[in-house]
């Protein structure tokens, strides 16, 4: 009941009416390989959005999950901005809550040769493809190769590798298809050092923050809910320099990071603050779900995540009730790095 009276308060604050002592918070972000929790992460860090929001945050970029989810469980960082396979395989271990989503990173492709014979999955029979195991690139590989009637280890042979080693792989002829996702999947084709056999935008992107977290700091994280939309209203505004920024770490061109964007409802429809959507639902629940039973049978984890165990939706709930009340422009947002 003290939650709720807390959160139900925090809806009638106006942006900026926080307590005069900020709250601390440290967020992680990708500031490399994805899309649009690489282009948040970067206006989060880059702009004053958080401290308008009564927050003194630190916002630190990882070039890929390991270290940010060993940062997590370290205490080391209070929120992070990840994968949903990420959020399977840290909420089977780790004390966290699933709080929100950004959706779509763009389209998880599987890739093959511009000169490859293969029109379908069903073609790569008897061939190689390799992908990430355990990551967001693995369940929709071996879906697409199931749902083609093959099956993997006897009909295909899957590996595992790295997605810049399968890329370089994949050139050499080293192997026959590899899985990756966007903005990889426009570069390549831009190119034409690959084309798609297969692609989805389903790569889809999970907030999650630490149970420590949100038990000391239930207002910070409604505080950085309510930031994390106005951030994702100044991306969909301010394109082209949001894209330049992560440009400049995944050296991926700002209009192929523009190109794999477009996927993202928020990124591309967005023009007020209420369109904002970061409340997740069936849809992501039940993708949750499918990965972490294709983890326990694939034996990358012990047991089942208990997912719906692990999502809290009070605190976005909150935070879009308040943000329908805000009046935010984008112009006011001060940018402090470039």
């Amino acid at each position: 009941m003290k939650k709720l009276i807390l959160l139900l308060s925090l809806c009638i604050l106006p942006s900026g009416a926080m307590a005069a002592e900020k709250a601390k918070i440290r967020i992680g972000y990708p500031n490399a390989g994805a899309l649009i929790n690489g282009q948040i992460g970067h206006i989060l860090e880059k702009t004053d959005i958080l401290e308008k929001n009564g927050l003194d945050a630190e916002v630190i970029g990882f070039p890929y999950w390991p270290p940010m989810q060993e940062a997590l469980v370290a205490g080391n960082v209070d929120v992070v901005i990840a994968s949903e396979a990420n959020f399977v395989n840290i909420a089977s271990k780790f004390p966290c809550k699933l709080i929100a989503t950004v959706g779509s990173a763009g389209r998880m492709a599987i890739m093959v040769r511009e000169d490859s014979p293969a029109k379908s999955v069903k073609d790569l029979k008897g061939k190689t493809i390799t992908t990430v195991i355990g990551t967001s690139a693995h369940y929709p590989a071996v879906k697409w190769i199931l749902d083609a009637g093959l099956t993997p280890g006897t009909d295909i042979k899957v590996l595992h590798m790295a997605a810049s080693e399968g890329r370089a792989a994949l050139a050499k002829g080293d192997i026959d298809a590899f899985t990756i996702w966007d903005p990889f999947v426009a570069d390549m084709v831009q190119k034409k050092s690959a084309r798609v056999l297969v692609s989805k935008a389903s790569f889809l992107t999970t907030t999650m923050a630490s149970d420590d977290f949100l038990k000391r700091e239930p207002e910070a994280a409604v505080n950085f809910l309510t930031a994390l939309h106005e951030a994702i209203l100044f991306m969909a505004k301010n394109k082209e320099l949001v894209n330049g920024w992560l440009s400049k770490t995944n050296s991926v061109a700002p209009e192929l990071i523009d190109k794999g964007s477009q996927y993202n409802y928020n990124y591309s429809k967005a023009k007020k603050l209420k369109d904002v959507r970061i409340v997740p639902d069936e849809e992501l629940f039940t993708l949750l779900e499918s990965i972490s039973d294709f983890n326990v049978q694939n034996n990358l984890q012990p047991v089942r995540t208990p997912v719906r165990e692990k999502i809290d939706l009070s605190y976005v709930k909150a935070a879009k009730a308040r943000v329908q009340k805000l009046k935010f422009d984008t112009a006011s947002v001060v940018v402090k790095q470039k």
